[in-house]
Protein backbone atom coordinates (compact mmCIF):
# COMPACT_ATOMS: atom_id res chain seq x y z
CA UNK A 1 0.00 0.00 0.00
CA UNK A 2 1.88 2.85 -1.37
CA UNK A 3 -0.11 5.51 0.85
CA UNK A 4 -3.05 5.15 2.72
CA UNK A 5 -4.79 8.63 2.34
CA UNK A 6 -5.65 6.99 -1.02
CA UNK A 7 -7.35 4.58 0.98
CA UNK A 8 -9.51 6.11 3.49
CA UNK A 9 -12.94 6.38 2.43
CA UNK A 10 -16.21 7.65 4.37
CA UNK A 11 -17.96 5.79 7.13
CA UNK A 12 -20.83 7.96 6.37
CA UNK A 13 -23.77 5.77 5.50
CA UNK A 14 -26.63 7.83 4.24
CA UNK A 15 -28.75 4.69 3.69
CA UNK A 16 -29.51 2.80 6.38
CA UNK A 17 -30.09 3.74 10.26
CA UNK A 18 -28.44 6.01 11.98
CA UNK A 19 -27.12 4.39 15.37
CA UNK A 20 -27.83 6.56 18.50
CA UNK A 21 -27.08 3.82 21.25
CA UNK A 22 -24.37 4.49 23.29
CA UNK A 23 -21.67 2.28 24.11
CA UNK A 24 -21.21 0.09 26.84
CA UNK A 25 -18.22 -1.76 28.56
CA UNK A 26 -19.34 -4.38 26.00
CA UNK A 27 -19.33 -2.94 22.95
CA UNK A 28 -17.00 -0.38 21.04
CA UNK A 29 -17.82 3.22 20.65
CA UNK A 30 -16.80 5.43 17.78
CA UNK A 31 -14.67 7.09 19.49
CA UNK A 32 -13.00 3.68 20.61
CA UNK A 33 -13.05 2.63 17.40
CA UNK A 34 -11.52 5.61 15.85
CA UNK A 35 -8.62 5.96 18.58
CA UNK A 36 -7.74 2.12 17.86
CA UNK A 37 -7.88 2.22 14.20
CA UNK A 38 -5.59 5.50 14.02
CA UNK A 39 -3.03 3.31 16.35
CA UNK A 40 -2.79 0.39 14.29
CA UNK A 41 -2.69 2.37 10.89
CA UNK A 42 -0.48 5.55 12.18
CA UNK A 43 -3.00 8.04 11.33
CA UNK A 44 -1.80 10.71 13.32
CA UNK A 45 -1.89 14.24 11.28
CA UNK A 46 -4.23 16.78 11.66
CA UNK A 47 -3.55 20.66 9.82
CA UNK A 48 -6.07 22.61 11.45
CA UNK A 49 -7.89 23.38 7.77
CA UNK A 50 -10.55 20.41 8.26
CA UNK A 51 -13.46 21.73 9.13
CA UNK A 52 -14.61 20.28 12.39
CA UNK A 53 -17.47 18.01 12.99
CA UNK A 54 -20.91 20.00 14.39
CA UNK A 55 -20.97 18.42 17.73
CA UNK A 56 -17.19 19.01 19.16
CA UNK A 57 -14.68 21.73 19.24
CA UNK A 58 -11.10 22.08 20.42
CA UNK A 59 -11.77 21.71 23.59
CA UNK A 60 -13.47 18.32 23.00
CA UNK A 61 -11.83 15.12 24.89
CA UNK A 62 -10.08 13.29 21.79
CA UNK A 63 -10.96 16.02 19.70
CA UNK A 64 -6.96 15.54 17.29
CA UNK A 65 -8.03 11.49 17.03
CA UNK A 66 -11.13 12.30 15.59
CA UNK A 67 -10.45 15.10 13.51
CA UNK A 68 -7.39 12.54 12.17
CA UNK A 69 -10.03 10.13 11.11
CA UNK A 70 -11.64 12.84 9.35
CA UNK A 71 -9.07 14.15 7.54
CA UNK A 72 -7.97 10.67 6.24
CA UNK A 73 -11.52 9.89 4.70
CA UNK A 74 -12.58 7.19 6.70
CA UNK A 75 -14.73 8.49 9.21
CA UNK A 76 -16.71 11.70 7.87
CA UNK A 77 -19.04 12.35 10.18
CA UNK A 78 -23.59 12.16 9.77
CA UNK A 79 -25.08 14.40 7.67
CA UNK A 80 -25.90 17.40 10.32
CA UNK A 81 -22.04 17.47 10.18
CA UNK A 82 -21.81 15.37 13.82
CA UNK A 83 -19.13 12.71 14.71
CA UNK A 84 -21.18 11.10 17.39
CA UNK A 85 -18.18 9.60 19.32
CA UNK A 86 -19.61 7.79 22.19
CA UNK A 87 -22.60 6.42 20.11
CA UNK A 88 -21.90 2.34 19.43
CA UNK A 89 -20.09 1.23 15.66
CA UNK A 90 -22.59 -1.46 14.46
CA UNK A 91 -20.56 -4.49 13.07
CA UNK A 92 -21.74 -3.64 9.46
CA UNK A 93 -20.44 -0.04 9.65
CA UNK A 94 -17.05 -1.88 11.10
CA UNK A 95 -16.91 -3.77 8.39
CA UNK A 96 -17.53 -0.82 5.64
CA UNK A 97 -14.50 1.14 7.50
CA UNK A 98 -12.17 -1.90 7.63
CA UNK A 99 -12.97 -2.47 3.77
CA UNK A 100 -12.54 0.84 2.32
CA UNK A 101 -9.61 1.30 4.40
CA UNK A 102 -7.41 -1.85 3.46
CA UNK A 103 -9.39 -2.00 -0.23
CA UNK A 104 -9.71 -5.89 0.11
CA UNK A 105 -10.27 -8.22 -2.92
CA UNK A 106 -13.32 -10.08 -3.37
CA UNK A 107 -13.66 -13.57 -2.45
CA UNK A 108 -13.80 -15.68 -5.59
CA UNK A 109 -17.39 -17.42 -3.64
CA UNK A 110 -19.47 -16.01 -1.00
CA UNK A 111 -19.00 -16.46 2.24
CA UNK A 112 -22.81 -16.71 2.25
CA UNK A 113 -24.47 -15.48 5.59
CA UNK A 114 -27.74 -17.32 6.78
CA UNK A 115 -28.75 -14.02 7.93
CA UNK A 116 -27.68 -12.21 4.42
CA UNK A 117 -30.94 -10.83 3.73
CA UNK A 118 -31.12 -8.75 6.47
CA UNK A 119 -27.77 -7.33 6.23
CA UNK A 120 -28.09 -3.58 4.87
CA UNK A 121 -27.42 -3.87 1.03
CA UNK A 122 -24.00 -0.89 1.08
CA UNK A 123 -22.35 -3.03 3.85
CA UNK A 124 -22.76 -6.97 1.54
CA UNK A 125 -19.75 -6.92 -0.14
CA UNK A 126 -17.58 -5.37 2.43
CA UNK A 127 -18.84 -7.93 5.39
CA UNK A 128 -18.16 -10.63 2.48
CA UNK A 129 -14.38 -9.04 2.16
CA UNK A 130 -13.21 -8.86 6.01
CA UNK A 131 -15.02 -12.10 6.69
CA UNK A 132 -13.23 -13.55 4.15
CA UNK A 133 -9.45 -12.64 5.20
CA UNK A 134 -11.15 -13.60 8.65
CA UNK A 135 -10.92 -9.65 10.29
CA UNK A 136 -14.44 -10.33 11.39
CA UNK A 137 -16.48 -13.13 11.83
CA UNK A 138 -19.69 -14.85 11.64
CA UNK A 139 -21.27 -16.17 14.59
CA UNK A 140 -21.89 -20.30 15.08
CA UNK A 141 -25.00 -20.23 13.16
CA UNK A 142 -23.93 -18.44 10.16
CA UNK A 143 -25.21 -15.30 11.38
CA UNK A 144 -23.15 -11.86 10.67
CA UNK A 145 -25.58 -9.84 13.09
CA UNK A 146 -24.67 -6.54 11.10
CA UNK A 147 -26.88 -4.38 13.12
CA UNK A 148 -25.12 -5.31 16.29
CA UNK A 149 -22.71 -3.45 18.06
CA UNK A 150 -19.32 -4.06 17.37
CA UNK A 151 -17.83 -5.62 20.66
CA UNK A 152 -13.89 -4.90 21.71
CA UNK A 153 -13.61 -8.32 21.05
CA UNK A 154 -14.45 -8.11 17.64
CA UNK A 155 -12.52 -5.30 17.16
CA UNK A 156 -9.05 -6.78 19.18
CA UNK A 157 -9.42 -9.39 16.88
CA UNK A 158 -9.56 -7.73 13.76
CA UNK A 159 -6.52 -5.78 14.55
CA UNK A 160 -4.98 -8.76 15.35
CA UNK A 161 -5.74 -10.26 12.39
CA UNK A 162 -4.78 -6.79 10.51
CA UNK A 163 -1.25 -7.25 11.40
CA UNK A 164 -0.96 -11.28 11.13
CA UNK A 165 -1.83 -10.26 7.33
CA UNK A 166 0.48 -6.96 7.14
CA UNK A 167 -2.35 -5.17 6.20
CA UNK A 168 -1.81 -2.48 8.02
CA UNK A 169 1.13 -1.49 5.91
CA UNK A 170 3.94 -0.46 8.30
CA UNK A 171 5.11 -2.22 11.58
CA UNK A 172 6.49 0.43 14.33
CA UNK A 173 9.02 -1.81 16.88
CA UNK A 174 10.85 0.29 19.95
CA UNK A 175 14.49 -0.67 20.14
CA UNK A 176 17.07 -0.37 22.74
CA UNK A 177 20.72 0.41 21.66
CA UNK A 178 23.63 -0.08 23.74
CA UNK A 179 26.62 2.14 22.72
CA UNK A 180 29.96 2.64 23.53
CA UNK A 181 29.79 3.97 27.54
CA UNK A 182 26.82 1.42 27.96
CA UNK A 183 24.76 4.05 27.28
CA UNK A 184 21.48 3.08 26.16
CA UNK A 185 19.87 4.89 23.30
CA UNK A 186 15.89 4.43 22.92
CA UNK A 187 14.88 4.26 19.34
CA UNK A 188 11.93 3.08 16.68
CA UNK A 189 12.35 1.05 13.78
CA UNK A 190 9.30 1.53 11.23
CA UNK A 191 9.66 -1.46 8.72
CA UNK A 192 7.00 -2.47 5.70
CA UNK A 193 4.54 -4.76 7.41
CA UNK A 194 5.35 -8.71 6.91
CA UNK A 195 8.65 -8.46 5.02
CA UNK A 196 11.12 -10.74 5.95
CA UNK A 197 13.91 -9.45 4.61
CA UNK A 198 14.25 -5.88 3.63
CA UNK A 199 17.11 -4.56 1.37
CA UNK A 200 17.24 -0.71 2.64
CA UNK A 201 17.69 0.79 6.10
CA UNK A 202 18.18 4.59 6.82
CA UNK A 203 18.89 5.88 10.08
CA UNK A 204 17.49 9.46 10.35
CA UNK A 205 20.91 11.70 11.95
CA UNK A 206 18.99 14.38 13.63
CA UNK A 207 19.45 18.04 13.61
CA UNK A 208 20.06 20.19 16.74
CA UNK A 209 17.89 19.61 19.85
CA UNK A 210 16.16 18.03 21.85
CA UNK A 211 14.81 15.03 19.85
CA UNK A 212 13.21 12.49 19.83
CA UNK A 213 12.23 9.07 17.57
CA UNK A 214 8.86 10.80 16.95
CA UNK A 215 9.34 14.66 17.13
CA UNK A 216 5.80 15.92 17.93
CA UNK A 217 4.14 19.05 17.23
CA UNK A 218 1.28 20.29 18.40
CA UNK A 219 -1.02 23.25 18.23
CA UNK A 220 -3.92 22.83 20.44
CA UNK A 221 -5.19 27.10 19.66
CA UNK A 222 -4.42 26.08 15.72
CA UNK A 223 -5.23 22.41 15.92
CA UNK A 224 -2.86 21.51 14.38
CA UNK A 225 -0.67 17.87 14.90
CA UNK A 226 1.74 15.71 13.15
CA UNK A 227 4.75 13.72 13.83
CA UNK A 228 7.78 15.00 11.75
CA UNK A 229 9.26 11.31 11.84
CA UNK A 230 6.50 10.12 10.63
CA UNK A 231 6.43 11.37 7.28
CA UNK A 232 9.69 9.84 6.51
CA UNK A 233 8.40 6.63 8.10
CA UNK A 234 5.50 6.58 5.90
CA UNK A 235 7.48 7.45 2.58
CA UNK A 236 10.00 4.98 3.32
CA UNK A 237 8.36 2.35 4.64
CA UNK A 238 5.70 2.18 1.26
CA UNK A 239 8.73 1.68 -0.89
CA UNK A 240 10.27 -1.29 1.09
CA UNK A 241 12.44 0.46 3.04
CA UNK A 242 13.08 0.16 6.81
CA UNK A 243 13.57 3.40 8.81
CA UNK A 244 15.28 4.13 12.22
CA UNK A 245 15.09 6.93 14.45
CA UNK A 246 16.48 7.91 17.98
CA UNK A 247 16.04 9.65 21.04
CA UNK A 248 19.29 12.04 21.90
CA UNK A 249 20.93 11.13 24.63
CA UNK A 250 19.19 12.74 27.87
CA UNK A 251 15.97 12.73 25.92
CA UNK A 252 12.54 11.21 26.71
CA UNK A 253 9.16 11.58 24.87
CA UNK A 254 7.65 14.29 26.77
CA UNK A 255 3.98 15.64 26.78
CA UNK A 256 4.50 19.42 26.50
CA UNK A 257 4.97 22.14 23.89
CA UNK A 258 7.06 22.84 21.82
CA UNK A 259 9.26 19.65 21.88
CA UNK A 260 7.35 17.32 23.27
CA UNK A 261 10.56 15.80 24.90
CA UNK A 262 11.32 15.74 28.88
CA UNK A 263 14.90 16.74 29.36
CA UNK A 264 17.31 14.77 31.28
CA UNK A 265 20.01 17.72 32.08
CA UNK A 266 22.86 15.52 33.50
CA UNK A 267 22.47 13.24 30.56
CA UNK A 268 21.84 15.70 28.16
CA UNK A 269 25.46 17.14 28.46
CA UNK A 270 26.51 13.55 26.69
CA UNK A 271 24.82 15.19 23.46
CA UNK A 272 27.31 16.15 21.82
CA UNK A 273 28.66 15.47 17.69
CA UNK A 274 31.26 13.09 18.50
CA UNK A 275 29.15 10.88 21.07
CA UNK A 276 26.16 10.97 18.58
CA UNK A 277 28.08 9.89 15.50
CA UNK A 278 29.45 6.68 17.60
CA UNK A 279 26.06 6.02 18.71
CA UNK A 280 25.07 5.57 15.36
CA UNK A 281 28.09 3.08 14.56
CA UNK A 282 26.37 0.96 17.35
CA UNK A 283 22.67 1.50 16.13
CA UNK A 284 24.28 0.38 12.75
CA UNK A 285 25.62 -2.95 14.31
CA UNK A 286 22.94 -3.94 16.58
CA UNK A 287 20.25 -3.39 14.12
CA UNK A 288 21.97 -5.60 11.57
CA UNK A 289 21.39 -7.88 13.79
CA UNK A 290 17.50 -8.23 13.28
CA UNK A 291 17.84 -10.90 10.60
CA UNK A 292 15.02 -8.78 8.22
CA UNK A 293 17.91 -6.34 8.25
CA UNK A 294 20.90 -8.54 8.19
CA UNK A 295 21.75 -7.63 4.36
CA UNK A 296 20.19 -4.64 4.12
CA UNK A 297 22.59 -1.87 2.66
CA UNK A 298 22.37 1.63 5.24
CA UNK A 299 21.60 5.10 4.33
CA UNK A 300 22.44 7.65 6.70
CA UNK A 301 20.03 10.67 6.35
CA UNK A 302 21.50 13.54 8.09
CA UNK A 303 19.11 16.60 8.71
CA UNK A 304 21.29 20.12 9.41
CA UNK A 305 23.65 19.41 12.28
CA UNK A 306 23.13 15.87 10.99
CA UNK A 307 24.87 16.55 8.00
CA UNK A 308 28.22 17.10 10.06
CA UNK A 309 27.59 13.56 11.98
CA UNK A 310 27.28 11.48 9.64
CA UNK A 311 29.86 12.09 7.61
CA UNK A 312 31.56 12.03 11.11
CA UNK A 313 30.64 9.22 12.17
CA UNK A 314 31.70 7.38 8.50
CA UNK A 315 35.05 9.13 8.59
CA UNK A 316 36.38 9.09 12.40
CA UNK A 317 34.44 5.88 13.90
CA UNK A 318 34.25 3.68 11.18
CA UNK A 319 30.12 3.20 10.80
CA UNK A 320 29.08 0.79 8.32
CA UNK A 321 27.28 2.84 5.85
CA UNK A 322 27.02 2.59 2.43
CA UNK A 323 25.50 5.79 1.49
CA UNK A 324 24.76 9.40 2.74
CA UNK A 325 22.17 11.29 2.46
CA UNK A 326 22.75 15.41 3.30
CA UNK A 327 19.33 17.51 3.90
CA UNK A 328 20.73 21.58 5.00
CA UNK A 329 24.32 20.62 4.92
CA UNK A 330 26.30 22.77 7.24
CA UNK A 331 29.68 23.06 5.77
CA UNK A 332 31.34 25.48 8.41
CA UNK A 333 32.61 24.36 11.79
CA UNK A 334 29.92 25.36 14.62
CA UNK A 335 31.95 28.16 15.83
CA UNK A 336 31.45 30.13 12.53
CA UNK A 337 28.03 28.96 12.09
CA UNK A 338 26.94 30.88 15.29
CA UNK A 339 29.15 34.06 14.09
CA UNK A 340 26.87 33.67 10.87
CA UNK A 341 23.70 32.93 12.71
CA UNK A 342 23.92 35.68 15.46
CA UNK A 343 26.42 38.04 13.85
CA UNK A 344 23.03 39.64 11.62
CA UNK A 345 24.05 38.03 8.40
CA UNK A 346 20.60 35.37 9.18
CA UNK A 347 18.52 37.61 10.11
CA UNK A 348 19.52 40.28 7.35
CA UNK A 349 18.95 37.24 4.62
CA UNK A 350 15.52 36.52 6.68
CA UNK A 351 14.63 39.95 5.93
CA UNK A 352 15.50 40.13 2.33
CA UNK A 353 13.01 36.91 1.57
CA UNK A 354 10.18 38.75 4.00
CA UNK A 355 10.72 41.85 1.77
CA UNK A 356 10.64 40.06 -1.76
CA UNK A 357 14.45 41.22 -2.24
CA UNK A 358 16.01 37.78 -1.82
CA UNK A 359 20.32 38.29 -2.35
CA UNK A 360 20.20 41.96 -2.09
CA UNK A 361 23.10 43.67 0.04
CA UNK A 362 20.20 46.17 1.22
CA UNK A 363 16.69 46.96 2.23
CA UNK A 364 15.09 50.68 1.12
CA UNK A 365 12.75 52.55 2.86
CA UNK A 366 10.15 52.12 -0.07
CA UNK A 367 10.41 48.69 -0.27
CA UNK A 368 10.52 47.90 3.32
CA UNK A 369 7.20 50.21 3.86
CA UNK A 370 5.74 48.88 0.37
CA UNK A 371 5.20 45.62 3.43
CA UNK A 372 4.37 43.24 -0.03
CA UNK A 373 3.97 40.06 2.38
CA UNK A 374 1.84 42.05 4.85
CA UNK A 375 4.12 41.26 7.95
CA UNK A 376 4.84 44.40 9.58
CA UNK A 377 1.93 44.42 11.63
CA UNK A 378 1.49 40.58 11.83
CA UNK A 379 4.53 39.14 12.16
CA UNK A 380 7.34 42.30 13.25
CA UNK A 381 4.85 44.04 15.60
CA UNK A 382 4.46 47.04 13.67
CA UNK A 383 7.96 48.01 13.76
CA UNK A 384 9.03 51.15 12.30
CA UNK A 385 11.87 51.37 9.45
CA UNK A 386 14.24 53.58 11.75
CA UNK A 387 14.01 51.27 14.52
CA UNK A 388 15.58 48.52 12.40
CA UNK A 389 17.60 50.99 10.72
CA UNK A 390 20.01 51.23 13.28
CA UNK A 391 23.09 52.96 11.74
CA UNK A 392 21.01 55.55 10.07
CA UNK A 393 22.19 55.43 6.83
CA UNK A 394 18.58 55.08 5.55
CA UNK A 395 19.25 51.18 4.20
CA UNK A 396 18.39 48.20 6.44
CA UNK A 397 21.66 45.99 5.77
CA UNK A 398 23.34 43.62 7.30
CA UNK A 399 25.01 46.12 9.59
CA UNK A 400 22.27 46.94 11.62
CA UNK A 401 21.29 43.20 12.55
CA UNK A 402 25.19 43.02 13.58
CA UNK A 403 24.40 45.92 15.76
CA UNK A 404 21.24 44.51 17.41
CA UNK A 405 22.32 40.87 17.68
CA UNK A 406 26.35 41.42 18.99
CA UNK A 407 25.27 41.54 22.95
CA UNK A 408 23.65 38.45 22.13
CA UNK A 409 26.09 36.53 20.28
CA UNK A 410 29.29 37.69 22.64
CA UNK A 411 26.58 36.69 25.70
CA UNK A 412 26.65 33.68 24.70
CA UNK A 413 30.46 32.86 23.84
CA UNK A 414 30.74 34.22 26.94
CA UNK A 415 28.67 31.97 28.70
CA UNK A 416 30.30 29.13 26.95
CA UNK A 417 33.22 29.57 27.59
CA UNK A 418 32.44 29.70 31.45
CA UNK A 419 30.27 26.91 31.33
CA UNK A 420 27.78 28.83 32.03
CA UNK A 421 24.53 26.79 31.13
CA UNK A 422 22.46 28.67 33.47
CA UNK A 423 22.87 31.65 31.15
CA UNK A 424 21.82 30.20 28.39
CA UNK A 425 18.82 29.06 29.25
CA UNK A 426 17.69 32.38 30.63
CA UNK A 427 18.90 34.05 27.88
CA UNK A 428 18.81 31.92 24.71
CA UNK A 429 15.18 29.84 25.16
CA UNK A 430 13.81 32.33 22.29
CA UNK A 431 16.35 32.11 20.06
CA UNK A 432 17.42 28.46 20.26
CA UNK A 433 16.79 25.01 21.07
CA UNK A 434 17.84 24.05 24.80
CA UNK A 435 21.12 23.60 24.59
CA UNK A 436 24.73 22.93 27.11
CA UNK A 437 28.27 24.20 27.10
CA UNK A 438 29.32 20.90 26.30
CA UNK A 439 27.66 20.81 23.00
CA UNK A 440 29.42 23.74 21.95
CA UNK A 441 32.76 23.14 23.03
CA UNK A 442 32.40 19.69 21.28
CA UNK A 443 31.51 21.13 17.86
CA UNK A 444 34.41 23.99 17.78
CA UNK A 445 36.61 20.85 18.18
CA UNK A 446 35.69 19.77 14.97
CA UNK A 447 36.71 20.68 11.37
CA UNK A 448 34.76 22.42 8.46
CA UNK A 449 32.53 19.37 7.36
CA UNK A 450 33.96 19.85 4.08
CA UNK A 451 37.52 18.62 6.09
CA UNK A 452 35.19 15.65 6.85
CA UNK A 453 33.95 14.99 3.59
CA UNK A 454 36.59 14.48 1.70
CA UNK A 455 38.05 11.24 3.68
CA UNK A 456 34.46 9.61 3.29
CA UNK A 457 34.31 7.26 0.18
CA UNK A 458 30.93 6.25 0.27
CA UNK A 459 28.28 7.74 -2.38
CA UNK A 460 27.13 10.92 -0.62
CA UNK A 461 24.35 13.49 -1.83
CA UNK A 462 23.33 16.49 -0.92
CA UNK A 463 19.94 18.20 -0.85
CA UNK A 464 20.07 22.40 -0.42
CA UNK A 465 17.72 24.78 -0.93
CA UNK A 466 18.70 28.70 -2.33
CA UNK A 467 17.05 30.43 0.47
CA UNK A 468 18.47 28.54 3.43
CA UNK A 469 19.28 31.16 6.28
CA UNK A 470 20.30 28.66 8.51
CA UNK A 471 23.54 26.94 6.33
CA UNK A 472 23.97 29.40 3.15
CA UNK A 473 24.15 27.38 -0.14
CA UNK A 474 27.23 28.86 -0.51
CA UNK A 475 28.40 26.53 1.19
CA UNK A 476 27.83 23.31 -0.46
CA UNK A 477 29.19 25.38 -3.80
CA UNK A 478 32.28 25.20 -1.91
CA UNK A 479 32.68 21.89 -0.76
CA UNK A 480 31.20 20.62 -4.47
CA UNK A 481 34.50 22.43 -5.64
CA UNK A 482 36.35 21.02 -2.79
CA UNK A 483 35.89 17.75 -4.23
CA UNK A 484 35.60 18.29 -7.88
CA UNK A 485 39.45 20.10 -7.39
CA UNK A 486 40.83 16.82 -5.66
CA UNK A 487 38.89 14.55 -8.10
CA UNK A 488 36.89 12.61 -6.36
CA UNK A 489 33.90 11.80 -8.00
CA UNK A 490 31.33 9.99 -4.99
CA UNK A 491 29.29 13.87 -4.49
CA UNK A 492 26.06 14.30 -5.94
CA UNK A 493 24.80 17.82 -5.29
CA UNK A 494 20.92 18.48 -5.61
CA UNK A 495 20.02 22.58 -5.65
CA UNK A 496 16.36 23.62 -5.11
CA UNK A 497 15.41 27.11 -5.89
CA UNK A 498 13.58 28.88 -3.28
CA UNK A 499 13.96 26.03 -1.35
CA UNK A 500 14.44 26.63 2.48
CA UNK A 501 16.32 24.71 5.68
CA UNK A 502 13.48 22.48 6.04
CA UNK A 503 13.85 21.73 2.13
CA UNK A 504 9.91 23.34 2.17
CA UNK A 505 8.54 20.42 4.63
CA UNK A 506 5.46 22.66 5.06
CA UNK A 507 4.52 21.96 1.28
CA UNK A 508 5.07 18.12 1.90
CA UNK A 509 2.90 18.26 4.95
CA UNK A 510 -0.04 20.22 3.42
CA UNK A 511 0.26 18.26 -0.04
CA UNK A 512 1.27 20.77 -2.12
CA UNK A 513 4.65 18.70 -2.86
CA UNK A 514 8.30 19.61 -2.34
CA UNK A 515 10.69 18.31 -5.16
CA UNK A 516 13.28 18.21 -2.56
CA UNK A 517 11.38 15.26 -0.64
CA UNK A 518 10.26 13.50 -3.96
CA UNK A 519 13.90 13.37 -4.90
CA UNK A 520 15.18 12.14 -1.80
CA UNK A 521 12.40 9.13 -1.28
CA UNK A 522 13.63 8.41 -5.11
CA UNK A 523 17.06 8.96 -4.84
CA UNK A 524 16.64 6.05 -1.97
CA UNK A 525 14.62 3.47 -3.38
CA UNK A 526 16.20 3.69 -6.71
CA UNK A 527 20.03 3.32 -5.25
CA UNK A 528 22.09 0.64 -6.51
CA UNK A 529 22.03 -2.40 -3.68
CA UNK A 530 25.16 -3.80 -3.14
CA UNK A 531 25.82 -7.31 -3.40
CA UNK A 532 25.96 -8.53 -0.26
Amino acid sequence: MKKFTALFLSLLLIVGPISTVRASESNISRRGFIKMINETFHIYTVLGTEEAFSDIDLKAEDYFELMAAKRNGYIAGYTDGSVRADNIITRAEAALALDNLMELPQPMDGPVFADQKELPSWAVGSIQRVVARGILSADENGNFNGSEPLSQVDLDNAVAAIKSLGLQGREDEIKTIKSFNGFEVAGRLSVPAGEEKIDRLVIFVHGTGPNTYEMRRQNDISGIRFKYLDIYADNFTSDGTAFFTYNTRGISLGDEEPHYADIDENVYKQYTPQNIAQDIKYMIEQLKQDSRLSDADVILLGVSEGTIIAPLAVSEYGAEADTLLLMGYCNDNMRDVLEYQLGGGMSFFNYTLLFNVAGAEKITKEQYETDPNEIIDSLLGGIAFKDIDLDSDGLITVEDFTIMMTPVKDGLFEAIENNDDKWIAENMSTIMPPLMTDWFKAHFELPKTEDIMTKVDIPMYIFQGTYDANCPVQGTYDVQNRFKELGKDNLTVNIYDGYDHGLNFTQLLYGLGSHAFEDIFSTVEHLQISDK
